[in-house]
């Protein structure tokens, strides 16, 4: 079916339409994509292309649109005027690294800090009951995030970026280990699991500056309904309504 989908997309769906983006789950037609032009977003996703496999389809543009959105947000990020950038759950480092390299982060002077466990889900906050749609997940998604290397390959990646600073240890127990900046402009939260990002919200989300960004990468996707039910209700509860992309994301701007 996979491979149906595919060639549907890919041939006959081209023939008929100017364009067609197909990646992460997610088909546009006929819309400019215009950031697959832009010079440098293209080669810092051309670099990370490939590094890891988000589904089973093979798509031609695999998760370009979550990262441009990550991008259009880190430079909005820069154009405060104070603030840092803190990223909660970092796998291989892929988002960071295309933030970092199609951004001016450095030339601005920002500092980014890259938390997690390199070790999986948190073995307490975290359980098979955040995920009733998806039986088996976290031993499935854990043979990926226990990687052995993950930690070492992600500060060798990042050596020579001195103001990215990568943090071990799960959420948020790690903050204590590394505190995070108070001022903080872009927040990208990608955990997986309801209670450690809340916990993260908690501790981060006094401390974004007005105008700062909050990226939940995982928000719209339906297997993770209950990371969406939780953070709905802390943001309810701040006078926040989050705004659900077609990428799976979700986005508050800071007041």
């Amino acid at each position: 079916m996979a491979r149906f989908v595919d060639f549907t997309v890919t041939k006959l769906m081209a023939r008929d339409h100017r364009s067609v983006f197909w990646g992460d789950r997610m088909v546009t037609l006929d819309k400019s994509a215009g950031f697959l032009d832009e010079p440098r977003f293209r080669a810092a996703y051309d670099r990370i292309r490939g590094a890891h496999t988000y589904d089973q389809y093979v798509t031609p543009h695999s998760i370009a649109w979550r990262l441009h959105t990550l991008v259009w947000a880190a430079k909005q990020a820069l154009s405060l005027p104070q603030g840092d950038f803190v990223e909660c759950g970092v796998f291989q480092g892929d988002m960071a690294a295309v933030i970092c390299e199609a951004t001016d982060i450095a030339a601005a002077r920002r500092r980014y800090f890259a938390y997690d466990s390199f070790e999986g889900f948190h073995p307490e906050l975290s359980s098979e009951a955040d995920f009733p749609t998806m039986p088996g997940y976290i031993a499935m998604a854990n043979a990926h995030y226990r990687k052995p290397g993950l930690y070492e390959g992600v500060v060798a990646r990042f050596a020579d970026k001195p103001y990215v600073t990568v943090v071990k240890g799960f959420l948020p127990e790690a903050f204590d280990a590394v505190e995070p900046p108070q001022r903080i402009a872009f927040l990208h939260l990608d955990l997986n699991a309801p209670k450690p990002e809340i916990a993260c919200l908690e501790k981060l989300f006094d401390r974004v500056v007005p105008g700062g960004l909050i990226l939940l990468d995982d928000y719209g996707w339906l297997g993770y309904r209950a990371q969406k039910d939780a953070e709905d209700a802390f943001f309810a509860d701040r006078g926040y309504g989050v705004l659900e992309l077609p990428t799976g994301q979700g986005m508050v701007v800071k007041r």
